[in-house]
């Protein structure tokens, strides 16, 4: 079942039990109230022919049995019994003569037979007679030394018929509220369901794969913090659905080139290896195809050695201690001088004492690839420009070439796995693209980051940014 049809019975029945139990409650109320009415009037008026027969009880001495009828008969034909019926009867030796009454004003069967009275207390009792309802009264009362009985009977089915008249009115007047209620209620619920149902249409768009649809938020209530909180979900789901999408593409790209890598050289040794077999070379020739076979095994190996390290630095967790990042960098430099001679590189070093927490073994490799790269950038002459500086949050390193240079629209792209951007010369160069991936998981390890400026003729600096702590050292 539908929400809003919950919700509009739910509104239904709340409406019906409270009018309906409010209803009867008034209803019964009033009837009560009707009731109690009728009987203290009936009792009032029975009260006062009461003691008016017994006044007379106490003033007359003749005691004869048709004082009291024709007293009776007396205040009939002056209309004072004309909303009562009266009826006396004689009681002779403990029993009421109940057939042969001495005086009534209405028809005899509008009265009850009674028992359980007294003189001091009269019995009230209440019965139906031929669609009527009477309020009836019953005492005994003395006369000089006869005992007789008195009873006033009271019609009281105007009460009843009021009532009866109420109880149909509010039956017609409740169908009518529930008919308008369930108009309203249905309304209603469809006005305050439409933005969940507008929410479950977004959320099909969404699986179908429409990510630009947005719950509109009309309200501050619930509904609406609940709409602001799914369009907040689907912005965080869309956000790592496109991560994961982009690290599918990488995984992708990654298997491409690897596979890529690995047919080159593959197809080298393999070339060689089968001409090797098939013809008679000459000694120049085998050692020429030996070399190729040699290089070419030297690269897998290389490959190889690159693709576990970066496993290695994904899934390890290493111990960091306090180190001066000073002589390590000098000493990364120092194991770079016999390149750096050969190329005609100058090298400006400018380093200050600094204390951070590193893996030394692992700082001291980034130095050493990001200082490769930059001489692969210069072919012959140029400046190696190296700083260091301490922050508050940890240390910064500068590594600046006078190279090449990169496009702009590459530098996002070369911390991929396998990611070139000058393939042919890279190989000549012994690269398999690996060096700046590994670079950027050594970072990640010393929670920092590195950022690479370029301009294409002018060079390339490389920002380290390391985390840890790192102060000027003091002696």
């Amino acid at each position: 079942m539908k929400f809003r049809w919950k919700l509009m019975i739910i509104t239904m029945l709340i409406v019906s039990f409270s009018f309906g139990f409010g209803g009867m409650l008034l209803i019964q109320y009033s009837y009560q109230a009707s009731i109690k009415q009728e009987k203290r009037a009936a009792r009032n008026s029975y009260e006062m022919i009461l003691r008016m027969l017994k006044e007379i009880n106490e003033m007359d001495d003749t005691y004869q049995n048709q004082t009291f009828a024709s007293v009776l008969k007396r205040l009939n034909w002056q209309g004072l019994l004309r909303d009562s019926s009266v009826r006396l009867l004689k009681e002779q030796h403990g029993e009421v003569q109940w057939k042969q009454p001495l005086y009534y004003n209405r028809k005899n069967d509008n009265f009850r037979r009674s028992n359980g009275f007294s003189t001091k207390q009269g019995k009230a009792v209440v019965f139906q007679n031929k669609n009527k309802v009477y309020y009836q009264i019953t005492s005994k009362i003395s006369y000089g030394k006869e005992t007789m009985v008195f009873q006033g009977a009271y019609d009281i089915s105007e009460v009843y018929a009021t009532r009866h008249q109420q109880l149909v009115s509010f039956r017609k007047i409740f169908v009518l509220v529930i008919g308008i209620e369930i108009v309203v209620s249905y309304f209603l619920a469809m006005i305050l369901t439409r933005p969940l149902q507008k929410l479950s249409q977004v959320s099909k768009q969404i699986a179908d794969g429409d990510y630009s649809v947005r719950v509109p938020v009309h309200t501050e209530d619930e509904i609406g913090e609940l709409s602001v909180s799914f369009n907040y979900m689907t912005e965080q789901l869309i956000e790592k659905l496109m991560k994961l999408d982009q690290l599918l593409k990488n995984q992708e790209e990654f298997m491409g080139s690897f596979a890529h890598e690995m047919k080159t050289p593959l197809t080298s040794i393999i070339g060689y290896a089968d001409l090797m077999r098939m013809e008679a070379l000459s000694k120049e020739e085998q050692k020429e195809a030996c070399g190729y076979i040699y290089s070419e095994g030297k690269r897998l190996q290389n490959l190889s050695l690159k693709l576990m390290k970066l496993l290695v630095l994904k899934n390890q967790q290493f111990q960091m201690k306090k180190q001066d990042l000073e002589p390590m960098i000098q000493e990364a430099v120092t194991s770079m001088q016999y390149r750096l001679k050969e190329q005609d590189i100058l090298v400006n070093l400018n380093l200050k004492k600094a204390i951070c927490k590193i893996e030394p073994d692992l700082l001291k490799s980034l130095i050493l690839n990001l200082i490769d790269n930059a001489l692969k950038s210069m072919n012959s002459g140029g400046i190696l420009t190296v700083e260091d500086r301490a922050t508050q949050e940890g240390a910064k390193i500068y590594i600046s070439d006078t190279g090449c240079g990169m496009p702009k629209d590459e530098i996002s792209k070369i911390t991929e796995a396998f990611y070139r951007i000058d393939k042919s010369r890279s190989r000549k160069q012994g690269g398999v693209g690996l060096g700046l991936a590994i670079c950027k998981e050594i970072v990640r390890i010393h929670q920092g980051e590195m950022r690479f400026i370029s301009q294409q003729g002018k060079g390339t600096t490389v920002i380290i940014t390391i985390g840890g702590g790192a102060y000027e050292k003091t002696n």
